[in-house]
């Protein structure tokens, strides 16, 4: 399982933009409380700083890009300052981090994995780890050429001169060495922002305007509930309206016992609360209804039999709703989500 600490090392790994330690001492002179380091970029969270023996580490603001720190209380005059920690060569851990989620986010937008649910880092298959890292290098060269554009060849008198634009030319063309590199694994794979997808046209009811449901194809000896494909409609320039909803989805073995305990922020002891699962959003068709139980002061425990699994489809979706005794006609939805539902083997 992929977390972004090692995504961002493996970029480090791929940039050669190895951490390398550090100390530098000095003394303090009792009249300024901003100091320069001399190694810069810095990792500002692991930066340790002694105060005549004293940790201030906590008491010092740190500019990670540039190597300055600032002090909240002028340091005494004659105080040996230590500072230690671990410096780069190009970027600091917070672009690298950047540079990870917004490749990530390319690489797995209008994606989903086999069960509808879209991409975490988390849940990212390892083989698609490598191409996220090519394509965040990529980014990351990119604002190195960035930099690199406004060098300027020097010529001296003498006839010696110094191609400092050379540069930005070999940082352009590690880009697009790094871009063709991706697009290759991509395009091998069947992954990212170079996969094939395949589509189906959508008809529109001339009767209703509404448009006729497409169920994802099943094998010939497949008896399961036909499956719905949850496929995304266009605006048409309309407005999208948001929501506040909390989404939580729900995962159970068909034929199982299923048994989750939602955490909520407030006392629930004066709720009642009610919990459904249907095959889609508005059907008037009732998969099932949770067995809700209050187990503490902000616990709510939902369950369902192995019997109520058995008849649920691989796909579904449920929220719970809350009512208050103290006024019967409040009513607000707490969370909601996706229900999947693997299919047993044995009965």
């Amino acid at each position: 399982m992929a977390t972004l600490t090692t995504l961002a090392d493996r970029l480090r790994d791929e940039l050669g933009d190895f951490g390398k330690s550090f100390v530098y001492q000095f003394v303090a002179d009792g009249t300024t409380n901003r100091y320069q380091i001399p190694y810069s970029p810095i990792d500002g969270a692991g930066l340790i700083v002694i105060d005549a023996g004293a940790d201030v580490s906590a008491n010092v603001e740190v500019e990670e890009e540039t190597g300055f720190i600032t002090f909240d209380v002028v340091p005494t005059a004659g105080h040996n300052i230590v500072i230690s920690g671990t410096y780069f060569r190009y970027f600091t851990n917070d672009e690298i981090c950047y540079y990870i989620n917004t490749a990530f986010g390319q690489h797995v937008a209008n994606h989903a994995d086999g069960y509808g649910r879209g991409y975490t880092v988390a849940t990212l298959p390892g083989i698609e780890e490598y191409p996220v890292i090519i394509y965040a290098s990529a980014l990351a060269l990119y604002t190195l050429a960035t930099d690199a554009s406004f060098d300027i060849d020097i010529t001296a008198p003498d006839g010696v001169m110094i191609p400092r634009s050379e540069r930005y030319r070999q940082l352009q063309q590690m880009v697009q060495t790094r871009k063709d590199q991706y697009r290759e694994l991509c395009s091998q794979l069947g992954v990212g922002l170079y996969k094939i997808d395949v589509f189906s046209f959508r008809r529109i009811s001339k009767t209703t305007n509404r448009y006729v449901p497409i169920y994802i194809p099943q094998e010939v000896e497949d008896r399961s509930m036909p499956l719905r494909a949850i496929i995304p409609i266009p605006s048409y320039g309309s407005a999208i309206s948001p929501s506040d909803v909390p989404t939580y989805d729900l995962v159970m073995y068909e034929g199982d016992s299923f048994t989750v305990e939602l955490d909520f922020p407030f006392d629930v002891t004066g709720y009642t609360f009610t919990s459904q699962i249907r095959l889609n959003y508005s059907d008037p068709v009732i998969a099932a209804t949770f067995n809700v139980d209050i187990t503490d002061t902000q616990k709510v425990t939902l369950s369902l039999t192995p019997t109520q699994t058995t008849a649920l489809p691989e796909r579904a979706f449920w929220d719970i709703q809350g009512t208050t005794s103290d006024n019967p006609d409040y009513q607000q939805t707490f969370m909601r989500g996706t229900v999947f539902t693997t299919r047993q083997v044995t009965e």
